[in-house]
């Protein structure tokens, strides 16, 4: 098994899924919007539990996030991991998939959330939607963005790991998550870093011109 080292996870050295976005920015890049970013020497912070010290990063926080539903009416996600797994059926035309994306909505905790939504995906999969795989990405990107926007101590938080690489610790998600030893492809943790540049790349755009940041 191959493993994936600081550099892998923090350049992107793993190529995103094609036609995806937001591009995560490449071990070049990087730099230009945080330059404490070190391609050769960097800190890991890994988050994975919602009590541990970074742990506001989870997907199951505990941070609403306002945001279209399936009828494009703003609604109070009570976390990301909601808004997530219920657009796995969103825009799917069938009444069962309706009830699955109201199910996901009033789920008590994120982790009944994630329970549904997984549950609910391996059971009747033709209800999940074609595009799926396309772009949950830019959903997990879109709810984190607002989350981050919403909660300005967490854009202070965000920015206290600058120069730093992210690693979302699951051992099990080998999508999202590190994996148990450097094996997961990370893409929380990267699309945490790639917000955190574009965050640093705005306020240094406004120091430039002489604006407040």
């Amino acid at each position: 098994m191959v493993q994936i080292d600081r550099d892998m996870l923090m350049s992107g050295f793993i190529q995103p899924i094609p036609d995806l976005s937001p591009v995560i920015p490449s071990v070049d890049e990087m730099p230009s919007v945080d330059p404490e970013v070190s391609p050769y020497e960097t800190n890991i912070i890994s988050f994975y539990k919602t009590w541990d010290t970074f742990g506001a990063f989870s997907n199951f926080s505990p941070h609403p996030i306002h945001m279209p539903d399936e009828n494009g009416d703003y609604f109070t996600w009570p976390t990301v991991e909601h808004y997530y797994q219920a657009h796995k059926f969103i825009g799917v035309d069938d009444p069962q998939a309706r009830e699955i994306v109201q199910e996901i909505k009033l789920a008590k905790s994120p982790e009944e959330a994630a329970r549904i939504g997984r549950t609910r995906q391996r059971e009747f999969q033709e209800l999940v939607r074609p595009d799926w795989d396309s772009i949950k990405i830019e959903v997990m990107y879109r709810a984190t963005k607002r989350k981050f926007s919403t909660y300005s101590h967490l854009t202070d938080m965000l920015l206290s790991t600058a120069g730093s690489v992210l690693v979302e610790a699951s051992p099990h998600d080998l999508f999202w998550g590190g994996g148990r030893e450097g094996e997961g492809m990370n893409y929380l943790g990267r699309l945490l870093m790639q917000l955190r540049s574009e965050i640093l790349g705005t306020i240094q755009t406004a120091v430039e011109v002489g604006e407040p940041a």
